[in-house]
């Protein structure tokens, strides 16, 4: 009982310290938005118009069909991302399925928020064509930025299908903690993503660990004087 009781603290206490650094990632990477060169420039992105584009094609290509063939692709995706996150996280799956009929369904020993709800902030696909594009020959890693837009957009197209206050991803955690642990790491994932393909800037090391730091400053100096005044 009392290890659940620690467990249970100590995933909150992570969403927080998530939630800290999500707020630091955004303040940071849109700051060149607060002025209209900026709008102008994101404006002008192939990249953006790339992903919008994507987003559209999946969209009508569903239409059209009266299905999305292309769905075998996500599910395949969103089952290899419980898998690699099962990995990363030393819970390794038991077994994997995905089938065109049946979805798909991992199987992990022991569940974790970031291999249960990996899968809603980590665009697999793209994660690996952002990686590849940082080892590709500077004349061929334009293609590969392309290829990085076209998959976050396929990506937003599935998130926004499979998110859903039903999913049974959530179910074990929370839809309250499932929503918010996904707000937090999806915006640093993107971040990633775009930092290492070269589509966006974010000055990791200068701009967002010295206002994550700044923020947490602020919140043990709360923290503080809320325990001095109730305690």
């Amino acid at each position: 009982m009392q290890m659940r009781i620690l467990l249970w603290i100590f995933r909150w206490v992570c969403l927080v310290v998530l939630v800290c650094l999500a707020i630091a990632v955004l303040r940071i990477g849109l700051t060149p938005l607060r002025e209209f060169h900026g709008w102008k420039a994101l404006g002008a992105s192939n990249a953006l118009w790339v992903a919008g584009c994507a987003f559209l094609f999946r969209m009508l290509l569903t239409r059209i069909r009266g299905g999305d063939p292309l769905e075998f692709l996500d599910t395949l995706e969103h089952e290899l991302t419980h898998a690699f996150t099962g990995y990363l996280t030393f819970a390794p799956p038991v077994s994997l399925t995905a089938t065109l009929r049946e979805g798909g369904e991992v199987e992990l020993p022991r569940a974790n928020p970031i291999a249960a709800l990996s899968p809603y902030f980590l665009p697999l696909y793209a994660t690996f064509a952002a990686l590849l594009t940082l080892v590709m020959q500077s004349g061929f890693q334009h293609y590969g930025r392309i290829a990085v837009a076209f998959l976050l957009g396929s990506f937003a197209y599935r998130f926004l299908r499979e998110f859903h206050m039903g999913q049974s991803d959530f179910k074990q955690y929370g839809f309250i903690y499932s929503l918010a642990f996904i707000a937090a790491l999806l915006p640093i994932c993107l971040a990633g993503i775009l930092g290492a393909a070269h589509l966006w800037h974010i000055p990791w090391h200068t701009g967002v660990w010295p206002l994550f730091m700044e923020q947490g400053q602020w919140i043990s100096h709360f923290l503080h004087g809320f325990l001095k005044k109730h305690g």
